[in-house]
């Protein structure tokens, strides 16, 4: 897409609200570790007043007439995707407000051991002891059969934390586990974050014979100040190390594995994650990191840009945009050098923060940006899961000892709270359409493939898409095009709400769009009429 004609100091200035949305991938990435709702209360400061730019496009009596029925979301397809985390960290870095358990130096004591052990088998006894979802349940009564044949689980994450601390053997105990009471596909993708200095050739053998084919590598930064600033508990060299060792010994398990020629082969890949906006890092620096990142021949490489959390070192130190924190022009530049410079060697920018090589994407990160169609299941103190469209999402408790207690009560995914379809409750039922719509539309313009016009007017009404296309045609060109059926873009300023969009889907540019997703959202907020009961 063309670059935004927008001037560059106002590109900046939205790029400090666009820091917000980046903070998004890193929040879908732990989307199973976080609150109940990934769909926050979305009003920011500097969004327009709401204004009507729709009114002039209703033309029919479909198109303005409110139904007295309640709205009821669609229900999820059958849960084939599950979340596992494993809190242990060698030490807390300065910037993760994460629920981790911090075990030291020493990994390899009995006393750490003993932890771990005990902590699987509260997992175990948790993913026994969880109901299948609903969705799932109704697709197998259909059929007779279980789920475990006809629905078995197709991605499995192992997040944290630092889930390479722990050893493969407690690992295979998770995974048989999930095997005995949901299935798991002969070539499912089964996710593990992994650290540098953490794991030695042995153990990441050992992670691929118990069934992981891809590794998620927190390399964060090639820059040894920068390391050193954040509190990682690794060095460059390090970093270095274990990039080799794994980009060998999982293209070694993908030639034995198309040696054997299985009809339905594993695909074996592995992505290397970076944080931008570190303090202390520059343009130069971080160019440095983008460019020997793609030298270590990844698959996939992750960009998550820095949040400054409350209750963390950072918080306490640093305020965004003041040095040695980036300014924000530099955290522009970063962005656009990040998609530039992994653009020119062939990996993708399918979601703000996530760059794959054709065919590598992350299945599983795509559950959560469709989370309106997809579910999760999810294990582990602080996790999250979403198994039914139609009932608030479960979180687990953040402190250890709150979540064994939680695990002994079994208090799982039963006691759920409805969320929509309730026809005494008109304002509640509003809110939860306007929330529903309102995740919708902030998963899908951060990626790729955007958002569906066909299925927002399916699911919220045949209005919805017109009034989405009517505020983007007031945003600056550049910043949101229409993909027509036949792969061809136009503008979005360029469209005009009565046209046809049969097939179409509306999404924002790379990098110009993407980078200012968050503005874009919080407008739509603003002026979508389906929106006024957030």
């Amino acid at each position: 897409a063309a670059p935004a004609s927008v001037p560059p100091g106002q590109r900046v200035t939205r790029f400090r609200m666009r820091r917000t949305a980046m903070c998004w991938a890193r929040a879908m990435r732990v989307a199973a570790q976080r609150a109940p709702c990934v769909t926050p209360a979305f009003r920011h400061a500097h969004a327009s007043p709401r204004r009507n730019v729709f009114a002039a496009t209703a033309t029919s009596a479909e198109d303005t007439a409110t139904s007295s029925t309640p709205w009821v979301p669609a229900p999820l397809a059958p849960v084939t995707s599950a979340y596992v985390h494993l809190p242990f960290c060698r030490r807390r870095c300065y910037y993760c407000d994460f629920a981790i358990s911090v075990v030291g130096d020493n990994v390899e004591s009995d006393q750490v051991r003993r932890g771990m052990e005990a902590y699987v088998d509260r997992l175990v006894r948790e993913i026994h002891g969880t109901q299948i979802a609903p969705s799932t349940a109704a697709a197998v009564a259909v059929n007779g059969h279980s789920p475990q044949t006809d629905f078995p689980l197709r991605t499995v994450f192992f997040g944290g934390g630092t889930p390479s601390l722990v050893p493969p053997d407690l690992l295979e105990k998770v995974l048989d586990a999930l095997r005995e009471k949901f299935g798991l596909r002969s070539d499912a993708e089964v996710s593990i974050e992994m650290d540098p200095g953490t794991f030695d050739h042995a153990k990441l053998v050992g992670y691929l014979a118990i069934g992981v084919t891809r590794v998620s590598l927190g390399v964060q930064s090639f820059d040894p100040d920068t390391l050193q600033t954040a509190g990682r508990a690794h060095t460059v060299e390090e970093a270095r190390v274990a990039c080799g060792e794994v980009h060998k010994a999982l293209k070694e398990a993908q030639a034995s594995e198309q040696k054997q020629n299985k009809k339905s082969a594993k695909k074996y890949s592995w992505s290397l994650d970076l944080i931008s906006g570190l303090p202390g890092s520059s343009n130069s620096t971080w160019r440095a990191s983008l460019l020997e990142a793609v030298d270590k021949h990844p698959d996939h490489v992750s960009v998550y840009d820095l949040q400054i959390e409350e209750g963390t070192p950072f918080g306490r130190w640093y305020t965004s945009g003041v040095t040695p924190m980036p300014q924000e022009e530099d955290g522009a530049t970063m962005f656009r050098d990040s998609s530039f410079i992994l653009g020119a060697e062939n990996f993708e920018h399918y979601e703000v923060s996530s760059y794959a090589k054709p065919g590598k994407r992350c299945e599983h990160n795509q559950v959560y940006w469709n989370s309106g169609k997809q579910g999760w299941y999810a294990f582990g103190m602080a996790a999250t899961s979403h198994v039914s469209s139609r009932e608030q999402r479960v979180a687990r408790p953040r402190k250890m000892k709150e979540w064994e207690a939680w695990v002994d009560a079994m208090s799982v995914d039963v006691a759920t709270t409805s969320i929509a379809g309730d026809e005494s409750d008109e304002k509640k039922n509003d809110e939860a359409k306007a929330e529903a719509l309102l995740e919708r539309l902030m998963l899908g313009l951060r990626t790729r493939d955007g958002v569906c016009l066909d299925s927002l007017a399916a699911e919220f009404g045949p209005n919805t898409p017109k009034e989405v296309l009517a505020v983007l045609k007031t945003q600056p060109p550049g910043l949101a095009v229409v993909v027509g059926a036949d792969g061809n873009e136009r503008d979005a300023v360029e469209f005009s709400p009565g046209e046809d969009f049969t097939n179409a889907a509306v999404r924002l540019t790379n990098p110009e769009g993407l980078m200012v997703s968050t503005e874009i959202i919080s407008t739509l907020v603003a002026r979508v009429p389906s929106l006024e009961a957030l």
